[in-house]
């Protein structure tokens, strides 16, 4: 049974500027401007009972979009204003990063065929490209653009929000979207057969292994996902008013489910930061007294391993932290073992994609739960259904086959919350017969999605998660896990980060792992006498000839290099290292001993 939440007061901080103290968005003001940007966005000509319906799909009878409209903004109050707006509306909302190029854009534009576009100030010149791009011209010539100027908005200032004066031209300030309407609309009511199939929202996976897919999440989904979350939030305490930081994006199914649309829902207080900076975070932890921590795990490595956290943690900054969270990449236990001793509470491990929300998480936060938990991605949320697929079976097959206990294999998950569809190869400009193949690769005919992650599942009924299948290097007869050697190599106090990648050799016939290291001295790297750099390369040989079994070890070298490229959510981007993506490093050829200028 869930427990009942209390009514939230209106005038309950929900969402507060970081920067700006006297920016916040009470829950009662959220809720009026939203239903004042609701109210003029369909005055812009936009119906939500005007859908696209797809082909059913093995999870939704009726896959349905809106009108879209388009939001590429940072964690900022205009995008919780607006969002919740589109969702009043009726409409659906596609969510893009800030940090695409034209040409991503592009694509994004040409699958989700907004109506309507909300963007950064900072993103106009790369959008307005992107539009001028398009085939159709005369359709994005009439779709309005609407800006936010993250730094300089005052919304929602204190005396009233300044309304800016409405451009000539289509791009307009934001605030025209709250200018008072001719009269204030109702939230569009969905009943309990309609909010299974409207698209609340569109995400995009995030394209590790090509280019990124929109995918469809339903209302209903979203309201699952958000109820399963609080239902397991065992960091909760009575009488305790939570104070979350919200810096992971909420473009990204983990900022979005975990703590943007969280927050509102139990009447928590997210300070929210436009980006990430370790100092603001470290300084706001302890001026806002956070309660929980939400981060990708490249922040958890910085709380195990920077030295700027000396400073906070002597003066008792930490002291509010019940726990925290980590999601979007796998993350080594040797890591949440240093921060659990260095600041006194466990970071633990969930599991979610953007095609599911949130799938699973770990138990409890003492020390005994840490190490009962060490590596497994924790137990199923509730209403969420986990299985290991067996090898080599049909999945177009009515009935999936699972694999027994502690057998791995590829991991499935069946749940409300799991998505509608993809868009349809081509976007909803195609043909008449929408191209659903991509939905049809990855649900089963009895609804379970299919990860393309590989692990299994123990006999507690906790998930472990090795790797992706895309990502598995093969050594000879083997299959070696990036993540499993990355987590080795993170244990080293030396290092501060590193990828893992499979080499082809072709006198061998087999790959090699290769591995990408950031030493935490980079001082190494600049030095021009690399005897440090083979000390180090020594080292870490070493310890990954004692950790793990010799078809795993190093033979395709070991390359230093000032960073390890990521997305937004902490992914390592193995396609752009295997590309060249790393600019610089120096390689050592760990079995020979010798070093050279890395070609990457």
């Amino acid at each position: 049974m869930l427990t009942k939440i209390a009514p939230i007061e209106e005038d309950r901080p929900i969402f507060v500027d970081n920067n700006k103290a006297d920016r916040v968005l009470t829950f009662g003001a959220l809720k009026k401007d939203a239903l004042i940007i609701a109210a003029n966005v369909r005055g812009l000509g936009l119906d939500p009972d005007h859908v696209q319906a797809l082909p059913p799909t093995p999870t939704c009878l009726r896959p349905e979009l809106a009108p879209v409209v388009l939001i590429q903004l940072p964690n900022c109050l205009a995008f919780a204003s607006v969002l919740f707006g589109v969702f009043a509306s009726g409409l659906t909302a596609s969510l893009i990063s800030p940090a695409l190029t034209a040409s991503e854009i592009s694509w994004a534009l040409q699958n989700a065929r907004p109506r309507v576009i909300v963007t950064a100030k900072a993103c106009l010149g790369a959008m307005q490209e992107a539009m001028q791009s398009q085939h159709d011209e005369e359709y994005y010539s009439k779709v309005p653009v609407f800006t936010v100027d993250v730094t300089e908005d005052t919304y929602p200032s204190p005396s009233g929000q300044s309304i800016k004066p409405t451009s000539p031209s289509r791009e307009q300030d934001w605030t025209t979207l709250l200018r008072t309407p001719p009269a204030l609309i109702q939230p569009y009511h969905l009943n309990q057969d309609s909010a299974p199939n409207r698209t609340a929202v569109i995400l995009w996976s995030s394209g590790t292994s090509g280019r990124s897919k929109g995918v469809l999440i339903s209302h209903n989904a979203l309201v699952f996902a958000t109820a399963s979350l609080w239902h397991d939030a065992d960091y909760h305490r009575p009488g305790l008013q939570q104070r979350w930081l919200g810096f992971v994006p909420f473009y990204h199914v983990f900022g979005l489910c975990n703590i943007f649309l969280l927050a509102p829902s139990v009447g928590a207080t997210c300070y929210m930061m436009h980006a990430f900076n370790l100092e603001t975070m470290l300084s706001s932890i302890a001026r806002r007294k956070l309660t929980y921590l939400h981060m990708a795990p490249p922040v958890a490595v910085m709380l195990a391993k920077s030295a700027a956290v000396e400073p906070y943690l002597k003066s008792g900054g930490f002291g509010s932290v019940v726990g925290g969270v980590t999601g979007g990449a796998p993350l080594g236990h040797e890591v949440v073992v240093e921060v659990y001793r260095r600041l006194g509470f466990r970071v633990k491990l969930g599991y979610g994609l953007s095609e599911t929300c949130n799938t699973s998480s770990q138990k409890g936060f003492t020390e005994a739960d840490m190490h009962a938990g060490a590596g497994d991605s924790g137990y199923p949320h509730w209403g969420t259904e986990l299985l290991i697929a067996a090898d080599g079976q049909d999945f177009r097959a009515e009935r999936t086959k699972g694999r027994r206990i502690n057998e791995p294999g590829e991991i499935l998950v069946r749940s409300p919350s799991v998505m509608s569809a993809y868009l349809p190869l081509g976007g909803l400009a195609g043909s008449d017969t929408p191209d659903m193949s991509t939905t049809k690769d990855a649900l089963t005919p009895d609804g379970w999605f299919r990860t393309g992650d590989v692990g299994h599942i123990d006999a507690k009924g906790q998930v472990w998660i090795t790797d992706r299948l895309k990502e598995l290097i093969k050594v000879r007869a083997y299959q070696v896990a990036p993540a499993e050697l990355e987590a080795v190599l993170a244990s080293s106090e030396a290092v501060a980060d590193a990828g893992v990648i499979g080499i082809y050799d072709t006198s061998e016939a087999t790959e090699w792992p290769r591995a990408f290291v950031v030493p935490r001295n980079l001082e190494l790297i600049n030095n021009k006498d690399r005897k440090g750099l083979e000390k180090l390369a020594a080292e870490l040989k070493a310890l990954v000839e004692k950790r793990t079994a010799r078809y795993k070890w190093l033979r395709g070298g070991l390359v230093f290099v000032d960073a390890i490229p990521k997305s937004p959510s902490g992914k390592i981007l193995r396609r752009v290292i295997k590309d060249g993506g790393v600019k610089g490093g120096f390689e050592v050829s760990v079995y020979t001993k010798q070093i050279r200028g890395a070609r990457l």
